[in-house]
């Protein structure tokens, strides 16, 4: 439910700040006034496209800011939770600013999100509908969805759809088998041939750092074998060495360590130094026999190296890489190799689904013929009630070539508005008024099926008034009394309806225009309603006329009938416009 919304900077709105009720909340005002700014700010929030035009002028950013309650567990909080938007205390507050320089922002409980992330998270939470913009109930593909809605056959539409996606990608990948028969000959020569190359080489993984490494050995054997000799003679074949200079150092502690007792442990010291210099020695005479200046050694390692680098620049430019590629290369003829099994595998399986697609689109079949039968009962009882008891309502159930992702027909809503005329597509001949009925009605007899979080109506009660307007009324009470209902009406019969009223108007302040949307008190009501009622000109005849609407509105009836109402017959006054 939407229990918070803020505007700012949009059309002629500076900031409006509006607290909505849980069941119906009706917004009243002059023509002009900026009703419609409410549900285009909702809009937004649905993700529709925003221009620097509808921001305020003078400024450079417009806002429309929202509070969602949302269960936890919810639909809502699971399609947050999917998107890692943390639910919190059960709120979601929704911000989207639009810019004239064309960079907006979407905020999802404080996080930044995409347009399309919040038309996804905020589908199915509002439902806008406006007199000219009834897009859902003039578009035949909608109409199925008004079937399954009602009928609560979503979980069996949704196995539909999952098993015709299996068995399109199961036609897909039968279709990718039959492609041009020389080019599959030309690829598997390709995949034969780069194996057989990757084959000769026969890359070892770390082959190529080991070789790089034994090649600047080899290119350095001079150096090293040069630097390695004049080490081993300065630490100990030299005369003078290091090694001869330490033993002598280690003699003389120990001779007087026979006068100092405090000296043996320096001459263990000496003696550790000494050993660990000659093992020194010894290393390097032996790293010294092993090195070879072998330029036969060299060319090999450089053939070697280059054999490796060129190979690998055609997979991915390492070892590991063409490793993997071979790998690669190899399921790929072998699924060549085993293309007619593959073909067999998926011709099976293609069946299956195929088979399985039918039975479940059979199923949802006969469900939709039960279903609508009861849906157009509901709508035409609906109908009565709105003046349009001689229409007769049909939803057509239209038999496809063959089974789609939504079964195995679609569906029209047929009418005819007078006795004899035969039954033509709502979109075809419905006009406005009728349009605006039947919606309600249709919503009306959706609303405890619990599709929709909020209904949003903008005056949709064009065309119509007087009695039928009455009862437009009473249904969107009764549609508020399991789903929110925000309502923009120019009828008092409805708006007398409304659990909470707000009224819009223009004003001027600091010398601009401004709108404004104000919380009506029973009085404040009774003066609006009276408006409505009387035009310009509201006489205390007019004032009593919208009292006792908003009374049996509400459901209080009074107990005499106030006296200007008494003499109304007898007045010479104009009557007040209803």
């Amino acid at each position: 439910m939407l229990t918070h919304l803020v505007i700012e900077n949009l059309a002629l709105v500076d900031r409006i700040d509006l607290e909505l009720g849980p069941s119906l909340n009706v917004l009243t005002g002059e023509t002009g006034a900026g009703k419609s700014v409410l549900v285009n700010a909702l809009s937004l929030l649905l993700g529709a496209r925003a221009g620097a035009d509808v921001i305020r002028a003078g400024a450079n950013e417009g806002a429309v800011e929202a509070l969602f309650e949302a269960a936890p567990g919810g639909e809502l909080a699971a399609r947050l939770e999917a998107k890692g938007i943390d639910i919190g205390d059960g709120a979601l507050v929704v911000r989207r600013t639009v810019s004239r320089s064309g960079k907006g922002r979407v905020l999802l409980n404080g996080q930044l999100a995409t347009v399309s992330m919040l038309a996804e998270v905020l589908h199915g939470l509002l439902d806008v509908t406006s007199q000219h913009e009834s897009v859902s109930l003039l578009d035949d593909k909608k109409h199925l969805d008004i079937v399954d809605a009602y009928g609560e056959l979503g979980g069996l539409a949704q196995q539909v759809a999952s098993t015709y996606a299996q068995l399109s990608g199961y036609e897909a990948a039968l279709s990718a088998l039959d492609t041009d028969e020389a080019e599959k000959a030309r690829r598997e020569d390709y995949l034969r041939f780069a194996l057989e190359e990757i084959a000769q080489v026969a890359p070892e993984p770390g082959e190529l750092e080991a070789l790089e490494t034994e090649k600047k050995r080899l290119k350095s054997a001079g150096e090293l074998k040069g630097g390695v000799d004049r080490a081993e003679g300065t630490l100990y074949s030299d005369e003078g060495a290091v090694v001869e200079l330490v033993g002598r150092v280690e003699r003389e502690l120990a001779r007087l360590a026979t006068l100092d007792e405090r000296l043996k442990p320096m001459v263990g010291q000496a003696g550790s130094a000494l050993a660990e210099l000659e093992d020194l020695a010894r290393n390097l005479s032996r790293y010294q026999g092993q090195l070879s200046a072998d330029p036969g050694r060299l060319a090999e390692v450089e053939d070697r190296v280059e054999l490796l680098r060129k190979l690998i620049r055609k997979h991915g430019g390492t070892i590991d890489s063409t490793l993997a590629a071979k790998e690669q290369l190899a399921a790929e003829l072998d699924e060549l190799d085993h293309e007619e099994a593959r073909r067999a595998d998926l011709l099976s399986a293609l069946e299956a689904e195929r088979e399985r697609l039918q039975a479940l689109a059979t199923k949802l079949t006969a469900a939709r013929q039960q279903v609508v039968r009861r849906l157009e009962l509901a709508i035409r009882e609906e109908l009565k009630a709105l003046s349009m008891d001689k229409t007769r309502l049909e939803v057509g159930l239209v038999p496809l070539a063959a089974p789609g992702p939504r079964g195995a027909e679609s569906a029209e809503l047929l009418i005819s508005p007078n006795p004899g005329e035969p039954l033509r597509p709502l979109k075809k001949i419905a006009s406005g008024g009728e349009l605006s009925r039947i919606l309600l009605a249709v919503k009306h007899v959706l609303a405890h099926r619990g599709t929709v979080g909020s209904y949003v109506f903008d005056e949709i009660d064009t065309g119509i008034g007087g009695a039928v307007a009455d009862t437009l009324g009473k249904k969107l009470r009764e549609v508020a009394r399991s789903t929110q209902v925000i309502c923009v009406t120019h009828l008092p019969q409805v708006a007398a309806y409304g659990e909470a009223h707000f009224k819009v108007e223009k004003r001027e302040e600091a010398g601009r225009t401004v709108t404004r949307v104000v919380p009506l008190a029973e009085e404040e009501r009774i003066e609006e309603l009276a408006r409505m009622l009387g035009g310009t000109t509201i006489t205390e005849r007019t004032r009593s006329l919208a009292e006792e609407t908003l009374r049996l509105a509400q459901g209080e009836v009074p107990s005499s009938p106030p006296p200007a109402k008494a003499k109304a017959k007898k007045s010479k006054e104009p009557r007040p416009r209803a």
